[in-house]
Formats: C-alpha cells, structure tokens, sequence
C-alpha cells in the first residue's frame, strides 16, 4: 500500500511552523481563498440566461488563482462563452457531475477547451489555459468540502519533504492530481486533529469568508506554506543534519593555502571540483554539479576521495574511523547530508569551513569553471594483464565492451596522478585507446559514454567504462616494438600516448596492427555522424525546459510499452550526432541545436541542448524550402526522432546562422583592471566595491551627478569583468516613458496583413546569454527610472533577483518556459539632478544596489590627465567647477553637481572648447537649478566666464 506521509517528524516539524507563519499579516494577503469560495457559492448558477455574466460574476474573487500576468484561464472561459455559452455551459456540467469519475472529466475539460479553441481561433487565441491547475480551481470553489487546487511544483515539494511514496512526475498531470488529492485528504485529517491550528483560522474567518469546517481549504494554504523555499531550508536544517560533526582532519586555513598551491597535491581537475563547489554555494551533490558544470558524476565523486587520500599522504592529518571506504575520505574535505530530491543527487558536500575560507584567498581565474566542451579526443592505452584477468574474465570484458581499470593503479613515472584516477577523471566520451591482453594487441576502440561504474566482475575498487569497436587487431603476437610507457611491452595500465609520440605511435602500433594512419583514425571520428529533427510537442515537454549541457533522456517506448514511432532512428542515433530541436504547434519553430550524448541503451536514448536559438525559425521558413521538400519529417511527421541528409541538415544551419551568427572570438582586444582605472577617473577600492556589488547582486544602478561618466564607466565596467572588448556580450537600451513589454520581452506586431510574435531585445539577449553559460553578458539600460519597469519587465521583475536566476516562468503571449540566466548582468544608470522623475518604489529597488558615482575632479586619474593637457585656462576652469560644486552640494546635494566627463575626450584642449562647455552645458543647468535665484546664477555666470577674461 503507497505511503502517503513517511516522515511524521517532518509533518510535525512543518505543522508547527505553519502555525507561525499563519499569523494576521499572513491572513491578510491569504484571506482571499476563503473570501473567493463565498462568492462562488453565492453567485453560481448553472442554469443562469447569461452563463458568461454569471461566470465573471462567480470568479470575480480567485484573483491570481485563475488570472495572473502569464495564466489566463478565467479570461479564456469569457472569451469561449462569448463565442459558444452553451458549450462552455455544457463543459461545466460535465466537470461537475459527480456521478463520474474524476480523471475522466478533467481530461474531457481539457480537451474540450482545446476544441474550441481550434474552432473559433481568430489567430489570436494561442492558448486555452484550461490546465489541471485552473480545473481543479473550478473544483475546489464548486466543492470546497471535497477537492484542493492542484499545482504541480508545489504537491512535489510536499510529497518530498513528506517523504511520500507518492511523488508527482511531470507530463503525468491528472495523475498527479488525483494522488496529490489522495496526498493531502491525508494531510486534512491530520490537521483536523490539531485544535491549536483550528482555534487559529475560527479566530480569523469573518462573515466575508466560507466557514472552510472541512478544512479543505486551510490544507491548500497548509501546502502552499510549506512548499515555499524558505521554509524547506529551514526544515532542512533541522532535521537534515550535516555530518560527521565529531571529526575534524584539524586543517588550518593557512595549512590549506598551502596545500591549494601545491599542484602534487590539488592536481587542476581537484582545483576544478573545488571552483565548482564553491561557485555553486559551497554545497551540492556530484549529480548537480555534473549537470551544471560538465564531466560524470565520478568525476566528482572519484575525485574528491583520490585528493583526499593524497591530502593525508602530505600531512598526516588523522581521518574518520571507520571501516568503510567510500565514507572514510570525502570528510576529510566536506560536511554531509542527504539530499532532500533524489532527482538532484542522493547525498550532498558542504565545504569544511576552513577550507572554503582558503578558497577565498586562493586565485583559481586560470581554472575552468565549466567542462571545456571541444576538447580534442585523445588516445590511450590500456591493458588487461593476465596477472589480474584470467582468460575467461578477459573474454567477457570483450564480449561486454568494457575496458576495466583498478581506481588504485598507481602513477607512472614523472606523474603524480595515479592512472586509475586518470582513467576515472580524465578519458572523455569519444577518446580512442588501443586494447592489449598482456602482450598482445587485441583491438582499437572509442569510448562512447562518460559513465565510470564499479564491475560486477571485481570487487575491491575496479571500475570499468564501455566502448565500441573501431578495429581488431590483424596479427595477436606478442608485441616485440621498442619500449616506452604506452607500448605493451611496458607495465603500465592506463597511459594517455602523447602528441609528440603520435608518429611513432602510427608506425608501430597503428599501420601493422590495424592498417590505419592517424589520418584514417580522424576520418572515423567523423565518418559515422548522423543528423536528426528532434519534434517536442510543447504541450507534454519544451525544449525550454532544458539547460544547456543538460543531459536529458528520451524513452524508447511509450507509456503503453509500444516502439516510438521510426523506431529505428532511435536504434541509429550514436553519440555526438547534432540534433535540429523543433517545437510543434504552437510555437511551430525551430528552438534550439543539440547533440546526442549518449545512444539508447534499451530502454532511453540520451541527449542534451548545446545552443539556444536567439532567433528562432518558423515552420513556414522551412516547409516552403524546395531543398528540403523530401525531408523525412515531411513526408512522415507521425513520430519524434527523423533523419536529416547531411545536405538536408547543412541547408537548415545555413538559414539558421543567417538569422543567429555562429560566435566568434577572435581578435579581441585584452581589457583589464587596470586599464578601467586608467580611462574610468575612479580609485581602485571603489572599482573592487563596484565589481563585488555587481558580481554579488547581479543587477546595479550608476547614479549620479549629470557628467560623471555613468555610461562610460558602465561599459568599461562590462569590458574589465569580462577580461575583453567583447561588444558582443554588452547590450545597450534606453528606457522611456513609452517603453513597454512587447518592446522588452515579446509582443504581436503587424507583420504583413496580420500580426506576429516578435521576440525583444531583452528576451533574445537573456538566450543569447544562455548559449554561453560560462561567459559573463551585459544588459545596460540607460535612464533606468524613466521606465515603468513593472509594465516592462513583467513576470521577468522577480526573475532578475540573484535567488531566482535560472529559475523558470511560463511567458504570458507563448506559453512557453523562461529564465533569466546566472551569467547576465543587469547595469543601469540615472541621473539624480533630474526633478521630473519620481522616486523608484521598494519592490523594484530591492533587486539592485545602487552605486554612487561621483565628480572625480580629485582623482588621480583627473589629475594626470589635467597635468598632460599643460593648459592654465582649463586648470583655473576646474578649480571654479570644483568651488561652484561646493555651493551646489550646500543646497542641492551632491546628486546636482558638475561632472568631470565635461572635460574629457578632447584631443586638443582650446580656449573655444572651455567657452562652449561653460555656455552651452554648465550656464543651462544652472539656470535650471537656480531658476528661482537669479543673484545666485549670474554670479555664477560671472565667476565661470571670468575665467576667460583673467
């Protein structure tokens, strides 16, 4: 029998925080569930003449539960029963006949809505809205004593942190409603025990609100708490533990300076994980890494115990007692917990705390945050000894595939890496090695996935990685060759053969064993690779859902247990093959480029997005193409997985790349720290502030006096950080009263005779950014505050916090999921002498810092400047500047004074440039600022233009 909630220490646990949180100011924004149960139930009338009037009427208090920036059910119901009241009528009636079974009618809802939708589409209807969601809302204000809002990230939240057996899965949504019903009945009853919680919400509940007796209703909110992430973690923390707490290896910080130096014992990948843990919050399984970073989850695992094991080596320190040896190392460097989501790793590292302070004192810039993706494939060899293999274990390695290696191998010669920590760390998906079974050279072959896992075949600490066959040995002699470290007549295991014995390695390994040069072996790598059209239906999943360099399966057979369709594509697909990802109705566009990342293994095949497509391209572009009339996905379209002609798939890159140019990173200009501080008039502990300020909070305002270089130091800014002239990763707008969201975000424009979808700039920019994670972009905005920017950011306001990044919405005119990247950086400026403009509100001066950037007549930078010019008119102008900003700061603030980038950019400084500066920019400020004070602006008229008659 499936166990609803496992964990009754968590339940208590959060039960007892929901009290605490269910206080007035709580009731206060949550009231309105009960207040909109009331008004149903006071305005519902199946029968009513006018079913459309009577519906807004009834729903008028669900508010953001049917009608929000992005979800429009409530508003797609008007619109159907304007067109069609009797059938949304009859719709209603079906979904609450209680007579029948409840799967059924949110399904027949569903695809109800759908057909009236396709019926009366104008063209402007992209979707109905009617989600498992928005009818169990129906349900829940029709029958409050029986039925809850059902929404999928919550119920999975609470079922894990319930421990339930019970967990909801995407593209299984009535499912999911009907169990998560099942979940929280059992959660309802529980609550009805609880007399505290009940005196509560009676204490609470006016003549405005359903009385809720069953308490249906204070079980959704009871979920809706709880679910949220703050609590989780707080949860989390009491009762999720980090261990061992008794131990300590007694490391000190400086001790582990040292040792992060030192390359015998923090080898670069070491240096890798470490970057990647500490970038990722200090805390993180191996699964989580791996998806966000690159490499297997070995990588992680297997690495973090082998520099554990030589941190020990090198000092000494004392380790945990105890018998196991997977648990006996990795608290040399962590803290632990189990992980709260399976599905993100099973068992979580948290930095030791000294350790982690050692990070922060260490330079890692030359090392790589995220897997370098183009590596080259290198070549190997490996060798099954007959000491360790007997020939019937030798024979079902081959007949398996599977090259074994013991991770304990110790290193060869110069190496401080032992070879069974290369083989687990280093040898990539599409490496190629040459196999020996003692002194016989047996066959040449390629790795094809990334995965390392322990053989059944042994025990004790032997791992083995899969392969395919690229050729056998012609001749099985003994090998009789000169001797290096990579021959078969040397005892190494697992030896990488260097570029520089490449040659060598041709003549008299490659050509007399397998005929092949190193040419031929080049070809292969390429030889096989196949293209494909991979179809989403937006509906069960979207491409958007995947992060890049996400691996992502694909089942084999369907829910039924039957073939995909074009089965054999999916038996075909191999490793590396580039895939064309489309979306169908209704986006109807081609998304993104992937690749496959590892072939079917029976049951899934294996694949993972590589670009994002800023651009995206329409159906039409395609499908009109005479080039492409014979593409498969045309002649067949019933299925998910078609094959593309290498011309077929060279044709649609090209329209591709014309509307989304491949990068290019050649020829950039180097921009440095020191560079900023030499162009942007500012000292370098207000540079290091600004940059962590940025780095820290993702998005900053420049605000300052008119002229202090806002615009100029934001750019170079972007440049210093990204370490290059790198126009293309900076994008500059300026906002207006007028901007708007469909300019921003998206929109429909005309387009022809019609309208079309047009993707803005901000929006292209943010999957531009997505493409190249482990690059910085910039998105500077100009006159920041003389936008509406809750009318143009939208939904993406809460998005563009840094706790929300990479987290996902569903956009308001597609449909479709999005997320504003970890690797874009928002700068805006403003100006703050400007009195037209209103202060910006708390909610949306909470998600910036801001960053005063002032006159810098004082500066060093200045003052070099002023020295170079040689020229005493401009010297006596400035020291007037810096008096009348004196007078200024006074009785305006600092905010109104006179900027320094007035006086800069000038290749020739002349008396007519000083003149037209103080005529034409600082006299009309100031009559702007003292148009009241006429005395106050001609002597200041008079002091500045006085220093042209000294």
């Amino acid at each position: 029998m499936m166990k609803l909630i496992v964990n009754d220490e968590k339940f208590n646990q959060a039960l007892e925080q929901f009290k605490v949180e269910f206080s007035p100011n709580h009731w206060q924004e949550e009231k309105y569930k009960w207040q909109a149960v009331k008004c149903f139930q006071n305005n519902w009338d199946i029968n009513a003449l006018d079913f459309r009037e009577m519906f807004t009427r009834a729903t008028e208090g669900a508010k953001n539960l049917l009608s929000s920036i992005n979800y429009l059910p409530r508003g797609m119901i008007q619109e159907f029963a304007k067109v069609d009241p009797e059938f949304v009528r009859s719709m209603f009636i079906n979904l609450f006949d209680e007579t029948m079974d409840l799967a059924g009618r949110v399904a027949k809802f569903i695809s109800d809505a759908e057909a009236v939708k396709e019926k009366y589409n104008t063209g402007l209807w992209k979707n109905h809205y009617q989600t498992s969601n928005s009818i169990s809302t129906y349900l829940w204000l029709r029958y409050p004593d029986k039925y809850y809002i059902y929404k999928y990230t919550i119920y999975r939240e609470v079922a894990n942190l319930f421990g339930s057996d019970f967990i909801p899965k995407k593209g299984y949504d009535i499912q999911n409603l009907t169990g998560g019903f099942k979940l929280y009945d059992e959660i309802c009853e529980r609550l009805k025990k609880d007399n505290e919680i009940k005196s509560l919400l009676s204490s609470y509940l006016d003549d405005s609100c359903y009385d809720d007796l069953s308490l249906k209703t204070l079980t959704i909110d009871f979920g809706y708490v709880i679910s949220r992430n703050g609590l989780i973690n707080r949860f989390g923390k009491k009762i999720e533990n980090w261990f061992p707490l008794d131990y300590s290896p007694e490391i000190s910080v400086d001790k582990w300076v040292d040792l992060l130096n030192s390359p015998e014992v923090f080898t670069p990948s070491s240096l890798e994980i470490m970057k990647r843990i500490k970038d990722y919050g200090g805390a993180a399984t191996c699964k989580q890494l791996s998806l966000k970073y690159g490499e297997s989850v070995n990588f992680y695992n297997a690495g973090s115990s082998a520099l554990a094991k030589r941190v020990t080596q090198v000092t000494g320190c004392n380790t945990l007692s105890n018998d196991n040896e997977n648990s006996k190392w990795w608290p040399i460097l962590y803290y632990g917990r189990y992980s709260d989501n399976d599905s993100e790793g099973i068992f979580v590292w948290k930095l030791r705390d000294e350790l982690s302070k050692a990070l922060d004192k260490v330079d890692l810039s030359s090392i790589s945050l995220y897997k370098e993706k183009d590596r080259s494939p290198r070549i190997w060899k490996v060798s099954q000894s007959p000491d360790y293999f007997n020939k019937k274990e030798y024979e079902y390695c081959e007949e398996q595939r599977v090259i074994v290696v013991n991770k304990n191998t110790k290193a060869k010669g110069q190496s401080k890496t032992s070879q069974g920590e290369v083989f687990m760390n280093e040898m990539q998906q599409g490496d190629y090695f040459y196999l020996c079974y003692g002194n016989s050279i047996r066959l040449l072959g390629k790795i094809i996935d990334n995965e390392v896992v322990q053989t059944i075949l042994k025990s004790n600490g032997w791992y083995q990685r899969h392969y395919e066959i690229v050729k056998l040995s012609s001749d099985l002699k003994p090998f009789v060759g000169e001797s290096k470290w990579w021959t078969p007549n040397h005892n190494s295991t697992f030896i990488e053969i260097e570029e520089s014995n490449y040659l060598l390695f041709e003549e008299s390994i490659l050509k007399p064993y397998f005929n092949m040069t190193l040419s031929d072996l080049t070809k292969e790598g390429c030889s096989n690779k196949s293209y494909w059209w991979l179809n989403a239906s937006p509906k069960i999943w979207s491409f958007a859902d995947i992060s890049i360099g996400e691996e992502v399966n694909y089942t084999l057979y369907n829910d039924n247990g039957n073939k995909r369709r074009v089965f054999q594509n999916f038996l075909d697909a191999k490793a590396g093959d580039t895939i064309i990802c489309y979306e169908s109705n209704p986006t109807k566009k081609i998304v993104a480029i992937g690749k496959v990342s590892k072939e079917n293994d029976g049951k899934n095949i294996y694949f993972e997005k590589t670009e994002v497509l800023v651009n995206p391209i329409d159906y039409a572009t395609i499908r009109e193409s005479p080039e492409l009339a014979k593409m498969e996905y045309f002649t067949n379209p019933n299925g998910s997985l078609f094959k593309l002609t290498k011309n077929e798939f060279e044709y649609i890159m090209d329209i591709i790349r014309e509307e989304n140019p491949a990068i290019n990173q050649i020829n950039l200009t180097p921009y440095s720290k020191d560079k900023f501080l030499e162009e942007v008039y500012m000292s370098k502990g207000r540079y290091e502030i600004l940059v962590n300020l940025l780095k820290r909070k993702k998005n900053i305002i420049l605000q300052g006096a008119p002229g202090v270089g806002k615009t100029f130091a934001a750019k170079r800014l972007a440049y210093s950080i990204m370490g290059v002239k790198d126009d293309s990763k900076i994008v500059f707008v300026q906002f207006h009263q007028n901007y708007s969201y469909e300019d921003f975000i998206m929109g429909y424009r005309p387009e022809g005779s019609g309208f079309e979808l047009k993707y803005g700039i901000f929006y292209r920019f943010c999957q531009k950014a997505a493409s190249q994670p482990e690059k910085e972009f910039f998105f500077i905005i100009d006159e920041i505050n003389r936008g509406n920017l809750s009318k143009i950011f939208g939904e993406l306001l809460m998005l563009i916090e840094k706790d929300y990044r990479g987290e996902k919405t569903t956009l308001a005119y597609n449909g479709l999921s999005f997320s504003v990247p970890k690797n874009l950086y928002i700068i805006g400026m403003m100006n703050t002498a400007d009195r037209s403009l209103a202060m910006m509100d708390y909610a949306l001066r909470r998600r910036f810092s801001f960053f005063e950037v002032a006159p810098a007549f004082d500066s060093d930078g200045f003052n070099n400047y002023k020295d170079s010019i040689e020229n005493e008119t401009f010297n006596l102008l400035i020291e007037r500047i810096k008096e009348l900003n004196q007078d200024i700061t006074k009785e305006l603030g600092a905010g109104f004074c006179i900027g320094h980038s007035y006086f800069c950019g000038q290749e020739i400084c002349s008396e007519d440039w000083l003149r037209e500066i103080v005529e034409y920019d600082i006299i009309p400020m100031l009559s702007e600022y003292w148009f009241d004070d006429n005395e106050k602006l001609l002597k200041w008229e008079s002091i500045l233009r006085g220093v042209f008659n000294d």
